[in-house]
Formats: C-alpha cells, structure tokens, sequence
C-alpha cells in the first residue's frame, strides 16, 4: 500500500476546493483524468498537486518565496520516496525520527507557515500517527506537536479521526 496515492490526491483536492473528476493508480504512478485540464492526464504526485493548487484560490500556499517553494517541492519528494512507504514499521520509525529532527524549530515542515507540503504529510501521515502508542508519541514528540496543531483545522481534518496526543504524558 502507497500512502501517497488516490485517497492523499483526493483529499488534497477536497482541501484546495478544486474538482477532481477521475483519479487512479497506473503502474506505482497517481494520474489525474479528465479533471484539471480538460481532456488533459495529469501524472505523479507532485505533478498533480502542483497543477491542484494552480487550479485553487491557495496559489501562495506553495510557499511565499522561492526558498519556500524550494523546500515545498523538496518536502514534496522526500513523502513519494519515504512517507509513502511509512506503512512498513521500519519505515514509520526511520520517516518519524528524520521528520522529528526537521520539525525540532519549525512550526511548519518548511518554516513558520503552512505549505502544502504539511498538507500532504498530513494526508500521508495520519494512519501511521493514528497507530502510535502514547510512548510514541512522546519518542517523537516533534512530529507529534506538528500533527496536533495541523490537525486542528478542520477544514484539513475533513473526515479524518482526530489523533489523540495526551501532551501532558509526551512533556513529562
């Protein structure tokens, strides 16, 4: 199972408000049909989100700056070659301690404002944090207080379970 796949797409989509029509997996590769360009298919990941957020009112939410916009596509690439693979524990656990370490001053994955980067993160990311025990939860408490404070718009959150992080036992 790939996390960054149909279901991130589409709710990245629902996010961004924008209309897909018709997404799929070809190959190991997301592709987007008949949705963004008329008669147009739109492939890969990051090909696919960029052409979401040139499609909604967000555009600035690629990042304020090119230094951002760098980091965005960096952080874009960094979930297909690993956060898609987190569902595999060792994965998760190697994803969790790098993506702790980025996050150790950063608010954001690229700074001090959201980018779709967190977005897809969030996305990619939600089961394998719905999965953590409390202890976890603490060994990356990082990642933890990145995902709680994202996960509080519930614009993002949509549908999704919020994830339950007793900050109290993460602090002590």
């Amino acid at each position: 199972m790939v996390l960054c796949g149909v279901e991130c797409v589409q709710n990245i989509a629902k996010y961004l408000n924008v209309p897909v029509k018709k997404i799929h997996t070809s190959e190991n590769n997301v592709v987007a049909s008949d949705s963004l360009i008329k008669n147009q298919t739109v492939e890969g990941f990051i090909t696919i989100i960029q052409s979401l957020v040139k499609s909604s009112k967000c555009q600035d939410i690629f990042g304020a700056n090119q230094i951002t916009e760098a980091l965005t596509i960096q952080w874009l690439e960094y979930a297909i070659l690993y956060i898609n693979y987190a569902d595999i524990p060792v994965n998760a656990k190697r994803v969790l301690k790098e993506l702790n370490v980025a996050l150790k001053s950063n608010t954001y994955i690229t700074g001090t404002n959201k980018t779709i980067a967190d977005i897809a993160l969030y996305y990619s990311l939600h089961s394998v944090m719905n999965g953590l025990s409390q202890q976890e939860q603490g060994t990356y408490v990082n990642v933890s207080r990145w995902f709680d404070n994202i996960q509080q718009e519930e614009k993002l959150r949509n549908k999704l379970n919020i994830v339950n992080f007793d900050l109290m036992h993460l602090y002590i």
